[in-house]
């Protein structure tokens, strides 16, 4: 090769390296301008990384790892009209030691307890359920212990390391959804009692590689599906193992393009009916028998979902497979209910108007308002 050829070679090489990095860079400040100006709220809790949103929002992270529980609610969040108080629970703040004559009631549950779609914590159902017993001359203090996410797993573990620390008088337990999710694992032997099959709990790295510090290659990557938001619960959470097929059920779902892959050898159905759930049973029950031990009275609530909305807005929450599962857990509820005389509201049979839900799952601020004035009445004749 000559010389003269080989300089133009290197020449044309650099003005093509310097034109992809110009291009890149242009890209680059693009993306960053529309995530800056032009992206909606949603786009941005997306697309932002670490650094961005909180410059934006300051503190804006509602969840925590947590050694025990794997993840919890973040203390003293704040954002508009919702808060986390300084002990993580949703709500105002309230002393570690009970005052005399105050009986306190804990809200155990998933994201239906804690309020989700319902950005002011003051139309929480246990706020509510609070003021209305507190209207009537009770001198109670209501906990919001729901956390979005959780299973029946977390609510025990949150019992033993927290709540019996607080002096809960009483605590109601509703849950369904999330451990029905926890059953959608495969092979069999991924099904375990501590649900590693379904979620590993690593915190992530934070600014997770060089390449997502690109706002451009960020936003790429997580419209791709390849990274989750930076601001994710999944980052707290950590990775689901290859034997979690949950999120490809709801992607499928969504896209309208399930069975496929597992599925189309291991149909949803095949994978709760080997996959009973035995642990949701269990976790209630070692949860029941912990309360009582310790002096605390449980009430129990069957989980609540709208047939008619059909989780409209979560289609894979919707499938007939799911909503099985939910009963399955709601009939459970019931049993254990009689075996042991303990109070069930049952929630799934009396919330059937769809204008209570907001997706068929979650509650609006009159669902809220529906079951709080249910549990006033039942706590009316035990205070």
């Amino acid at each position: 090769m000559s010389r003269p050829f080989s300089r133009k070679l290197g020449r044309r090489v650099s003005l093509t390296v310097l034109a992809l990095l110009l291009t890149f860079g242009v890209l680059e400040l693009g993306a960053r301008a529309w995530l800056h100006w032009f992206a909606s709220e949603q786009d941005f809790l997306d697309c932002a990384s670490i650094a961005q949103l909180r410059a934006r929002f300051g503190e804006f992270e509602r969840f925590r790892a947590h050694r025990h529980l794997g993840f919890a609610l973040a203390p003293d969040y704040k954002k508009g009209n919702n808060r986390h108080n300084a002990l993580g629970f949703r709500g105002e703040e309230i002393a570690i030691e009970k005052a005399a004559g105050t009986v306190r009631i804990a809200c155990c549950g998933d994201s239906t307890t804690y309020g989700e779609d319902v950005d002011d914590y003051k139309l929480s159902m246990p706020y509510l359920l609070e003021q209305a017993l507190r209207g009537q001359g009770h001198h109670v203090e209501v906990i919001n212990a729901g956390c979005p996410g959780w299973t029946t797993l977390e609510t025990l573990i949150n019992f033993e390391t927290r709540l019996l620390e607080l002096q809960t008088d009483f605590i109601v337990v509703c849950h369904g959804m999330n451990d029905a999710l926890t059953r959608i694992v495969w092979p069999h032997s991924a099904y375990r009692a501590d649900y590693s099959g379904w979620l590993r709990r690593d915190e992530h790295v934070r600014e997770a590689s060089l390449l997502e510090t690109s706002t451009l290659a960020r936003i790429l990557l997580v419209e791709s599906g390849r990274i989750q938001p930076h601001g994710s619960i999944m980052r707290i959470i950590g990775d689901a193992p290859e034997t979690c097929h949950t999120f490809a059920f709801q992607a499928q779902r969504k896209a309208g393009a399930y069975p496929d892959g597992v599925f189309r050898d291991v149909p949803i159905e095949r994978m709760m009916e080997t996959n009973p759930p035995v642990f949701f049973e269990r976790n209630l029950r070692s949860l029941m028998a912990l309360a009582a031990a310790n002096g605390t009275r449980v009430v129990l609530a069957t989980f609540a979902f709208s047939r008619d909305l059909q989780f409209r807005l979560r289609p894979y929450q919707g499938h007939p497979a799911l909503q099985a599962a939910i009963e399955q857990t709601n009939a459970i509820v019931r049993r254990l209910g009689q075996e042991t005389q303990t109070e069930v509201v049952d929630f799934e049979r009396e919330l059937v108007a769809t204008e209570l839900f907001t997706d068929g799952m979650h509650f609006t601020e009159a669902g809220n308002r529906v079951r709080a004035e249910r549990l006033r009445q039942v706590f009316k004749a035990r205070l």
